[in-house]
């Protein structure tokens, strides 16, 4: 960390470190432990939905986000503090269910928090919004009660101690390019979700039963009342774009779609609350429409999910097949182009697109890539 390669507070090598004192583990394995922390948080978004919205209505939202998360699978496979990111900022939307605040609640909140402030700087933010959802929702007419002490409690510690951090780290890598142009905003939202999965069914639903529709409403608050948890994902959703925005009007660029992987956790949500709200729009005669609409969701989130994971796998950013591809803007010429080793010459060799002459020195090697295939064209 004191080399600046990680710029990032200290929890999620902290707990490497102790993990390794017990368990020694090799650099491969992190990956493991990062898929189990995205499992960890995709549970617990679950578990949060399925406590307001009802089972069906979070294992929808559940599958459709967590199934085509560009981010949430790239950090899955990824060696790094991202996925613990994550479920943290799960943990935390988790423990704003409890309306009771006891003892034992406290203190888990207090844990919550402070874990997802020491995992990465941007959890303060991301912790701050949280506290100004309280402040927004809470019925107390006093402004200092309206956010629970123990919160401010864990970012009285974590600010502080992220200031000692900050005093003795540097950043050796803050100079890389982070493009910020429209299309990467619009970019990091529909990398979490396509926006086809959610349109299409709605607007079929709501076409199918729009002279049948009754005046009959559904108040989610009769039960519990979730607002807080509604603002606070909003919130947390719009953090990108808030980033964007600093991005483009200073000298602060911290546009990275790493940095906003909580904002899946509260997408997840945002999308069971939207469900739930079609749902209970519907007249009872017409009830068998919510197994229909889920059957057709899964469908077209299968068909979708084929052709993004396709994308994803083609992109230069995750292909290595793309850096070995001679550039398409290439003039197409009659001039033959030379091209030593195998990675780089059957590539193109294969497209097409020029003539390539496979450069090859020895001649046994030559002789058997002869009889391989007689298309090979050798420099002579």
């Amino acid at each position: 960390m004191l080399t600046g390669i990680n710029f990032s507070p200290p929890l999620y090598f902290l707990f490497n470190f102790c993990l390794q004192l017990i368990f020694p583990t090799s650099i491969e394995q992190l990956r493991i432990q990062s898929l189990a922390f995205i499992i960890i948080g995709i549970i617990l978004s679950f578990l949060l939905s399925r406590k307001i919205f009802g089972a069906a209505t979070a294992f929808i939202a559940t599958i459709l986000i967590s199934s085509q998360s560009s981010l949430l699978l790239s950090q899955s496979q990824e060696a790094r503090h991202y996925a613990m990111f994550f479920a943290c900022g799960a943990w935390v939307l988790y423990m704003q269910s409890f309306n009771n605040f006891t003892k034992r609640n406290e203190w888990l909140t207090f844990f919550a928090h402070l874990c997802f402030c020491q995992v990465h700087y941007l959890g303060i933010i991301f912790s701050l919004l949280t506290g100004f959802a309280y402040f927004l929702t809470s019925k107390y007419t006093d402004w200092f009660k309206r956010i629970p002490r123990i919160m401010i409690l864990s970012w009285l510690v974590s600010i502080a101690s992220c200031l000692f951090y900050l005093t003795n780290q540097k950043s050796i890598l803050n100079s890389w390019p982070k493009p910020n142009d429209l299309s990467q905003l619009f970019s990091s939202y529909n990398d979490s979700i396509l926006y086809l999965t959610v349109l299409i069914p709605v607007s079929i639903l709501f076409l199918s039963i729009k002279s049948n529709l009754s005046t009959q409403t559904y108040n989610i608050e009769e039960n519990y009342n979730p607002s807080t948890i509604i603002i606070t994902s909003v919130l947390w959703f719009s953090v990108p774009f808030i980033f964007w925005i600093i991005s483009r009007t200073s000298s602060l660029n911290l546009f990275v779609d790493r940095y906003f992987i909580p904002k899946e956790s509260a997408l997840i949500f945002l999308v069971a609350y939207g469900f739930s709200f079609i749902f209970h729009k519907l007249p009872k005669q017409n009830e068998k429409t919510i197994p229909m609409l889920g059957t057709m969701v899964v469908a077209l989130m299968l068909l979708l999910l084929s052709t993004k994971r396709s994308a994803f796998g083609l992109n230069k950013n995750t292909n290595y097949h793309h850096s070995l591809i001679i550039e398409e803007s290439y003039p197409i010429s009659k001039q033959p182009i030379v091209l030593a080793g195998d990675p780089k010459y059957f590539p193109n060799a294969y497209l097409g697109r020029n003539e390539f002459l496979f450069a090859l020195k020895n001649e046994s090697l030559i002789g058997l890539y002869s009889r391989f295939s007689a298309k090979i064209k050798f420099l002579d």
